[in-house]
């Protein structure tokens, strides 16, 4: 046929949708890859930056949250579960990109002309939404990249397909029966909070939870603004005499030569220096109204692009329309099966939505509670942990100190993350020794939650748990919180003189 450069199915042969669905996957799954391998680029390079910036924080007396060789800087198997996320975000972003620019050659079964010109556009996109001043070529190439890495799987995948025909209306029947108990159970008054507390309660999702927290500090700092960053070292010029308000964890070095600072994130001088820096108009103090970190932070945001392109993954729909894909695709498997088994069927669905019982009935419990908040009392000293749950994650002020007290020891991990919560609302000291004790608590979310409750409490005591915290605590992640929770009750930062 004149103008086609592939044909991906023999003329005259129906679509094959389930082939599309795989090939879409594969295609979506080797974006996947390939993001992966992109972040392992920014993480390499920020966990060089970290190690930096603990040697010359250690040296000078400063706290060090991580060491220069810890294992979650640079054990490869830790740089490659961090730069999963940027795969499992990015990647999956820019296949629903390619996804969308290739639908018309699906529909035509042929890839023509034209195509090749909209997958460069999709390429385009994929450097618009990860695109950063500190590693450009990176994201220039993997943006270029991707589309082909998208196509050549979906491609040969579509090209063996021999064509299926579907029964529209019961693929339809079995899409609402698969989405209706997310749209019931889910849907109502679910919340990023409540979907953690859930997780935590699960043995294998719980690990999962563990993972991700164990391994998100890293990529995150490759995204993270300059004010967001728990710690920063900012080097400046001897000709800057005064700073002004000192943040607490940055480390501020005068010296000869801010340039030769290693491990500086950000370079301040009077004049020119012959490296990226900001250079200072005026004689104000150097962070005179903390403007380091408000007016000049743009500055020291290379990658506000890609946390653009995170954003719309979180926020603006990708994650919701993976969903209804992955739901709809096995909404067609099991019409597909339905057809050489009607038991077998029905069994896989009713096995489905079994999974959702427990969220049936703790909407139910969370519905009665609502219509009658003077249940409360009973919830809190309930047997039923879906009970306590509700208690002290819907109506906790109303809570007397002594339920709080017997929630902060309860044997459910989100019932302790809730229950600290409302104990550093409450600021009572009272609850220290059992907020003391949930800062060794198994559970990582819970202790972060524990480190959070002290800081709000603020006593000398408070600060004494934190300070082991940030000392013995194995995860990086808790240490991190405990370190903010440190800044509340007694700041830290220093001004050195480099000779």
């Amino acid at each position: 046929m004149a103008g086609t450069v592939l044909s991906l199915r023999p003329p005259g042969t129906p679509r094959d949708i389930p082939r599309w669905y795989l090939a879409s996957f594969a295609g979506t799954c080797a974006c996947i890859l390939l993001y992966t391998g992109f972040g392992l680029f920014f993480v390499r390079l920020h966990a060089r930056m970290i190690a930096d910036e603990s040697v010359i924080i250690g040296a000078y007396g400063m706290t060090r949250l991580i060491a220069p060789d810890d294992g979650h800087l640079w054990l490869m198997v830790h740089q490659l579960s961090s730069a999963l996320f940027f795969g499992l975000t990015l990647g999956v972003l820019a296949g629903l990109v390619c996804m969308t620019v290739t639908l018309p050659a699906w529909i035509s079964g042929r890839l023509i002309r034209i195509d090749p010109v909209a997958l460069l556009g999709a390429g385009f996109a994929s450097i618009f939404l990860s695109y950063s001043r500190e590693l450009p070529l990176v994201s220039v190439v993997a943006g270029i990249l991707c589309p082909v890495c998208f196509v050549l799987p979906w491609a040969v995948i579509l090209r063996a397909g021999k064509g299926a025909r579907i029964r529209w209306g019961r693929w339809a029947l079995f899409g609402v029966i698969l989405v209706s108990p997310l749209t019931l159970a889910l849907v109502p008054g679910s919340t990023f909070l409540n979907m953690r507390n859930a997780m935590v309660t699960l043995p294998v999702v719980s690990g999962l939870s563990d993972f991700y927290y164990e391994h998100t500090l890293l990529p995150a700092d490759v995204i993270k603004p300059f004010p967001a960053r728990s710690q920063n070292v900012i080097a400046l010029s001897r000709t800057i005499e005064k700073i002004g308000p000192i943040p607490h964890g940055t480390l501020w070095v005068r010296t000869k030569d801010p340039c030769g600072v290693r491990g500086a994130r950000v370079v301040l001088g009077r004049g020119e220096l012959p490296c990226t820096s900001v250079i200072l108009p005026d004689d104000r103090p150097a962070n005179d109204k903390n403007r380091v970190f408000n007016e000049l932070a743009e500055r020291f945001d290379p990658n506000r692009f890609m946390r653009r392109g995170l954003g719309i993954f979180f926020y603006s729909g990708p994650m919701l329309i993976m969903t209804a894909l992955l739901l709809s695709w096995f909404a067609l498997g099991l019409e597909r099966a339905y057809a050489r088994s009607r038991a077998a069927a029905v069994v896989v669905v009713l096995a489905y939505l079994s999974f959702f019982v427990p969220a049936f009935h703790g909407a139910y419990l969370l519905y009665m509670l609502e219509r009658d908040p003077q249940r409360i009392a009973a919830y809190a000293l309930s047997h039923v942990e879906k009970e306590r749950y509700l208690a002290v994650s819907t109506y906790p002020g109303a809570l007397t100190t002594e339920a709080l007290a017997a929630m902060l020891k309860d044997s459910s991990a989100r019932v302790r993350i809730n229950a600290l919560i409302e104990a550093g609302e409450r600021r009572d000291r009272s609850l220290f020794p059992l907020i003391d004790t949930c800062a060794d608590d198994p559970q990582l979310n819970v202790r972060t939650k524990a480190c959070q409750a002290l800081g709000a409490l603020g006593s000398v005591r408070s600060l004494e748990v934190l300070e082991r915290v940030v000392r013995d605590d194995p995860a990086w992640y808790v240490r991190d919180y405990a370190y903010a929770a440190i800044g509340r009750i007694r700041p830290e930062a220093k001004v050195v003189l480099e000779e």
